[in-house]
């Protein structure tokens, strides 16, 4: 299994960060994205990638909530550490209009900002979208030029948004979030939502799948995920594991020997 968005960078895991990556690395989980979501965070993690070079990737970004506070030397700052071999990405960027924690001119500048340097690096992106899908997908399509790539991240939309973003060339970030879908609602949409469109994450120590709801998250609680996907598409976990591994070659090229060929 691949963990393609964890923050394991983060206080939650400081009494423990080593053992658990040993342990996701000793109970299926073969490689980890880590995900920066701000200038200290995209430091984090390209150090933890340093520690772990076959097995962690980073990202470089601004998440969303950070953009009433982002300065142009903050920005400058993830175009300077995004030159880092470690770096195969870029974001978490997005838009969230749930929370509203920042200006919504101020996330969108932000936004389309960080779409144009995607393209200028030749990263994809991995998107936050959090009741702002039209929104999003205006960006995509107004900024990318046709040739934005990347991924949604734990993905929130109906079929209609899957299907834009996926036209659009982007996979979409299935986590914890998935065993919460009602069967007779949104659960019913997975059986539609493409194999080779998917990715598997975590967003640990957040969105614990279910049947562990109220514990941390961490990147072993990934196998809820591929036996939800599983039961769906009546397939073996095996199946979802191999499909999924593909997907994450596929979308991050740059990324050298990894994820590694095993697990």
């Amino acid at each position: 299994m691949i963990d393609t968005h964890c923050h394991l960078s983060h206080p939650e895991f400081d009494a423990d960060r080593e053992d658990v990556i040993e342990h996701a690395f000793a109970n299926g989980v073969s490689a980890i994205l880590e995900v920066g979501y701000s200038v200290k965070t995209t430091r984090a993690a390209i150090e933890l990638a340093r520690k772990h070079p076959e097995r962690i990737r980073a990202t470089a970004g601004i998440h969303p909530h950070e953009a009433g506070t982002a300065t142009d030397d903050d920005f400058a700052a993830i175009r300077g550490l995004a030159n880092e071999p470690e770096v195969i990405a870029i974001g978490e960027t997005g838009l969230d209009f749930y929370r509203d924690w920042a200006p919504r001119d101020r996330q969108l500048d932000l936004f389309r900002r960080t779409i144009r340097f995607s393209l200028e690096r030749d990263l994809p992106l991995v998107i936050h979208d959090r009741d702002a899908h039209d929104e999003v997908l205006a960006c995509l399509r107004e900024e990318g030029q046709g040739r934005a790539r990347g991924v949604f991240h734990c993905f929130s939309g109906d079929l209609r948004v899957a299907e834009e973003a996926m036209a659009l060339g982007f996979y979409l970030g299935l986590g914890g979030s998935i065993t919460f879908w009602s069967p007779k609602k949104k659960g019913r949409m997975l059986k539609d939502l493409p194999l080779d469109r998917i990715l598997l994450e975590t967003d640990a120590p957040w969105l614990t799948p279910k049947p562990e709801q109220g514990t941390r998250n961490d990147p072993t609680k990934m196998t809820h995920v591929v036996e939800r996907l599983a039961e769906v598409h009546d397939l073996e976990t095996g199946e979802i594991v191999s499909r999924t591994r593909e997907n994450t070659a596929r979308l991050f090229p740059h990324a050298g020997a990894w994820p590694p060929v095993r697990n």
